[in-house]
């Protein structure tokens, strides 16, 4: 197997990074969000809460080894990450099936190095802040969380894309908007 073109989507969160990586075809995606750090190995803020929007809170380099192996179309084992406890509860092999031509990683720190030298092409999704909240309150209720703490986490949640995933836009090879309807997807 040839190396798989490697396609790098990066958004803010909630921006439809997932939705978006799933529509390619012949393609194995990859999600950034397995490689969290344990909550045990974060360093928690002054009130004690924990930030997972800065790049400290996911084990960039980890995910980068990942990559590198499976676009050579080789298995890799990666971390499971369980949002719900914040923590990784075990490991999995993936493998690229010998039909796929893409690898897909999407995450909102995509971009970062040195993720950003292994991307043939980089995709930035520029959806507007107001459905990312929708999407965020749609999905932190799936997930077990009450719309006053998601409401709440979204004010931290949006600094950190200003700060770490906005700037990043810039090394996109293309931007596109993407705002589909949250409602859309919840049958």
């Amino acid at each position: 197997m040839a190396n798989l073109t490697t396609i790098l989507i990066c958004g803010g969160s909630c921006s439809g990074k997932t939705v978006f990586a799933n529509l390619f075809k012949h393609a194995m995606v990859l999600e950034m969000d397995h490689f969290y750090i344990a909550k045990s190995r974060m360093v928690p803020q002054p009130d004690g809460t924990f930030d997972y929007d800065a790049p400290e809170a996911v084990a960039i380099d980890e995910c980068a080894k990942a990559i590198e192996t499976l676009r050579q179309g080789k298995p890799t084992t990666i971390p499971v990450y369980d949002m719900k406890v914040s923590d990784r509860t075990g490991t999995q092999v993936i493998q690229p099936k010998p039909d796929d031509t893409f690898l897909v990683v999407a995450g909102i720190f995509s971009f970062h190095e040195p993720l950003r030298q292994l991307g043939d092409l980089k995709i930035y999704l520029d959806t507007p802040r107001e459905i990312r909240v929708a999407r965020r309150m749609i999905r932190d209720v799936q997930k077990g969380r009450n719309d006053i703490d998601t409401l709440a986490w979204s004010i931290t949640v949006e600094k950190n894309h200003q700060k770490y995933i906005e700037p990043m836009k810039q090394f996109a090879d293309l931007v596109i908007p993407f705002s589909y309807n949250p409602v859309e997807f919840l049958q």
